[in-house]
């Protein structure tokens, strides 16, 4: 028996709670690998390409269990062995690029740079499908430039008198891995079409795993690894990372891309608010502001950021609707509810409902 429309609506909303869970959980990244990559609290400094290995191997078993309950019809070709290589390396290249420039920034920008990636990968499907900004875009695309890079580094210059110190290098390469991130993405949408989302996380991440194994035998570096770092390293693994993604998936299949991006890019505001919980970072006015000002951009910006989308659930209640009028009333109470971004589609539920009244 199919879904009911009712059963969509109200589904739907337990989308929000999972990309909302997704981002807090994604952004204790930020302040639990710290400590360990500059050897903060007395820990031992892990090197960045073995922390990365550890999460990438741990994360590849913890998808195990999920794929194999899980159907899939396609079959790798040699274009997606291919695509899978790239992937890999695009995403080690970016989480060690990350992993290196934490270690010498703070956790509060790092959380403030955490949607640059958006941003990176909105610029690179411009320049593939060759779009411009329209006019009334510039303005918040600006405003997330400003918040996200201008201020953040322009007060990091001003702090160390115009010098590139440390600290400024660490957000640059942060930056940079946001744009790694970004080819990351984008590369990983042409997989998502044709495989099921979990299998590729698990391939990747087990793809990832090889690269940085590879690495650290090619140069010989130590797995310096304390046992209490273990239970910190689990936590990234399979909660921040693992589980993250998990609820990412699952949010998006429920309210689709336009509000997940926009709940997800939360992530910066997690971030700040566990940098001074947890790492007791100095959290000032220029912070806050920062993080405001990009998530005000991300929120006007959001039709360009998600493109036109189509909601499947619209289609399933568009179908109920037309062949049943006893859920009438009960989906009245609930059109003003309904997780739907599209408003000529909820429009045209409203006209289905209730074809000769001029309900609003």
């Amino acid at each position: 028996m199919g879904m009911s429309a009712l059963d969509v609506i109200r589904k739907s909303r337990y989308g929000y709670y999972f990309i909302i869970l997704a981002a807090a959980l994604a952004a204790l990244i930020h302040v639990i690998c710290k400590p360990m990559l500059d050897g903060g609290n007395n820990q031992l400094e892990i090197n960045p390409i073995v922390m990365a290995f550890l999460i990438y191997f741990i994360c590849g078993i913890f998808f195990t269990p999920l794929v194999k309950k899980s159907h899939t019809s396609s079959k790798f070709t040699r274009k997606d062995v291919m695509f899978m290589l790239l992937i890999g390396i695009a995403e080690v290249s970016a989480l060690i690029t990350y992993f290196y420039g934490i270690s010498t920034s703070t956790a509060v920008n790092a959380s403030i740079f955490s949607n640059s990636e958006i941003i990176f990968a909105l610029v690179i499907a411009m320049l593939i499908f060759k779009e411009r900004l329209q006019i009334k875009e510039c303005i918040p695309f600006s405003m997330i430039i400003i918040g996200m890079l201008v201020i953040p580094i322009g007060n990091d210059l001003y702090q160390n008198h115009l010098s590139l110190g440390s600290l400024v290098t660490g957000d640059a390469l942060i930056i940079f891995s946001g744009l790694l991130y970004a080819i990351d993405i984008t590369l990983c949408k042409y997989l998502g079409e044709r495989f099921d989302l979990k299998k590729t996380v698990q391939i990747t991440s087990f793809v990832c795993a090889a690269i940085t194994i590879s690495i650290i035998a090619l140069f010989e570096i130590p797995m310096n690894v304390e046992l209490t770092q273990l239970p910190n390293i689990l936590i990234m693994s399979i909660i921040g990372t693992g589980m993250s993604t998990l609820f990412f998936l699952m949010g998006l299949k429920l309210i689709g891309e336009m509000r997940t991006i926009l709940l997800y890019s939360t992530t910066s505001v997690f971030g700040i608010l566990f940098s001074w919980m947890f790492l007791s970072e100095v959290v000032t006015p220029t912070n806050i502001f920062s993080s405001m000002l990009v998530f005000a951009g991300i929120f006007l910006l959001r039709n360009k950021l998600a493109g036109t989308e189509t909601s499947e659930e619209t289609e399933i209640i568009e179908r109920e609707i037309i062949q049943t009028n006893t859920s009438h009333v009960i989906l009245a109470k609930e059109l003003s509810n309904l997780a739907i971004s599209d408003s000529k589609a909820k429009e045209k539920i409203k006209n289905i409902l209730f074809p000769n009244c001029g309900i609003g």
